[in-house]
């Protein structure tokens, strides 16, 4: 799409707008630069993706709304704006975007977080009953949702008017009512523990609402760690092709994606044993009460015994072989050095990938069957299988991620980091495996530079010793690949600005 005269108009109208709502605004050639840059990038007259330095007071966060919004409505697509941490996420949804709505009044925008983040109402509702026998009866199948005491009853109880009467969205963030990390912890949900659409509360959720909210809105504002968990999953935000896509705090993100893509699960035999054995007997009782459709092949108990014997001999062999690298009985950790497993771990992993990946498969066919079957029956028993086959899937899927990268020797030219763990809780040895890719500029070429089609990627401090280098080894971005990359001048001329004087007045001790 070419830089219309009309799209350039309409992005200097709204710049010049801007300027008589901010008290003592100065326009300043840097800004000017970036908004010109910014604008050509995702129009895609320049280049593939644009790194542009920023340096503090340049107004970055406007430089990139402005023509980004501009652009994403001619080509009818969504801009996401994603940061590296919370409070600037905040920053923008709670200022920035309200200051542009009042020189572009239609604008529509909203803010994704994290499903953490989002009080459960299911779970809220049964912490605020104050008469266990009226609180929804799937709620106890969680002893831990009931309140500890009648104070902290009181506290759900208000918000849950709140929720209720509109006068709160369900962020933790966003109420004044004080909510320690252990409650929080019982009000709000992950995944795995998440009814989806077949939950009582789906339609007034305030996580699935927001999400909502993002298939309407013009510019959603995220953060890192959401958007590379977005894009692994195709889930929540618009699929790749129809987003335009800014990074700020952009050097931030080869950590956030390292740590999002970093595998750990607990491997400890006793335990793994008896997951093994309780999802055999949750197959078991959906083949009974909730017969599917078509029987997977793996459902027979026969092969499913046999399958599942096979991952735990694998699992005792590799916590054999661990607990040699590690001193006995007690919390200790070992590391393989430049990633390298023994050949015959190296086996172990690779077939563990193969059989928990089938798992995996076995247990999202159960969990789509058992989906289709709200209408048909005991909806309380019903739901409990659902929440017990969707905690499995969340577990078999970890797991077998976690196999696959260990299986690797190198990502993104780089050797994966593979470590084991030892901890001790209530008495009890607990042993974990853990892998990490040093380098994830492959990850990042798959994920985000060859999905969208034009991202800008910015921060004060993208580069090294007045290089962009390293940030090219990091992120995987190249000028080969018709990436752009710009530092623009400080709007201040700190040589004739600057101030010198004397410190030791400061070291004076004062009596």
């Amino acid at each position: 799409m070419a830089l219309t005269a009309a799209l350039k108009a309409q992005i200097a109208a709204w710049y010049k707008a801007l300027q008589d709502q901010i008290p003592d605004f100065i326009p300043r050639a840097p800004q000017r630069q970036m908004i010109a840059d910014v604008a050509r990038t995702l129009a895609g007259e320049e280049g593939r993706h644009l790194a542009i330095e920023a340096p503090t007071g340049v107004g970055k966060t406007l430089s990139y709304l402005i023509p980004g919004i501009a652009i994403a409505r001619e080509e009818q697509k969504t801009l996401v704006v994603s940061t590296a941490n919370v409070a600037l996420q905040d920053q923008i949804f709670s200022k920035d975007l309200p200051l542009l709505r009042k020189i572009i009044p239609d604008l529509r925008f909203t803010a994704a977080f994290g499903r953490g983040r989002y009080v459960c109402p299911r779970n809220l509702a049964a912490l605020a009953s104050s008469e266990p026998t009226q609180q929804d009866l799937l709620a106890f199948l969680d002893d831990e949702l009931t309140p500890n005491n009648q104070e902290e009853q009181k506290r759900c109880a208000r918000l849950k008017g709140d929720l209720d009467g509109y006068k709160w969205d369900g962020l933790r963030d966003h109420t004044d009512i004080a909510i320690d990390d252990d409650l929080w912890r019982r009000l709000s949900t992950d995944k795995a523990s998440c009814l989806n659409r077949n939950c009582h509360y789906y339609r007034e959720c305030p996580f699935f609402v927001a999400r909502r909210e993002i298939q309407e809105a013009e510019v959603v504002v995220a953060n890192h760690a959401l958007v590379m968990a977005a894009m692994e999953s195709e889930a929540v935000l618009p699929e790749p092709k129809h987003l335009l896509l800014v990074l700020d705090e952009g050097h931030h993100l080869p950590d956030v994606a390292r740590d999002a893509l970093e595998m750990s699960a607990e491997i400890t035999a006793s335990w793994y044993r008896l997951q093994l054995d309780l999802f055999s007997k949750l197959v078991a009782t959906c083949m009974e009460q909730f017969r599917p459709k078509t029987t997977p092949p793996l459902a027979n108990p026969e092969r499913l015994n046999a399958h599942c014997e096979e991952v735990y001999e694998l699992i005792a062999s590799l916590n054999a072989i661990l607990n040699l690298y590690m001193p006995a009985a007690q919390e200790a950790e070992h590391r393989f050095a430049m990633g390298e497993l023994p050949d015959e771990v190296m086996e172990i992993c690779q077939r563990l990938a193969k059989l928990t990946e089938t798992l995996r498969g076995l247990a999202e066919s159960f969990l789509n069957d058992l989906s289709e079957k709200t209408g048909s029956h005991d909806i309380v028993r019903l739901h409990r299988v659902i929440l017990q086959m969707n905690r499995a899937l969340g577990m078999f899927e970890a797991q077998s991620k976690l196999w696959r990268l260990a299986s690797m020797a190198q990502s993104s030219g780089a050797p994966v980091s593979k470590w084991a763990t030892r901890e001790i809780r209530e008495g009890q040895l607990h042993v974990w495996f853990h892998c990490v890719g040093i380098r994830v500029s492959d990850q990042l070429e798959r994920l985000l530079w060859r999905s969208v089609p034009h991202i800008i990627v910015t921060s004060a401090t993208l580069r090294s010793l007045n290089s962009f280098s390293r940030l090219q080894e990091m992120s995987g971005l190249k000028e080969k690949a018709g990436d752009r990359f710009v530092a623009l001048d400080s709007p201040f001329n700190h040589v004739e600005q600057g101030e010198t004087g004397d410190s030791s007045n400061a070291l004076r001790t004062h009596h």
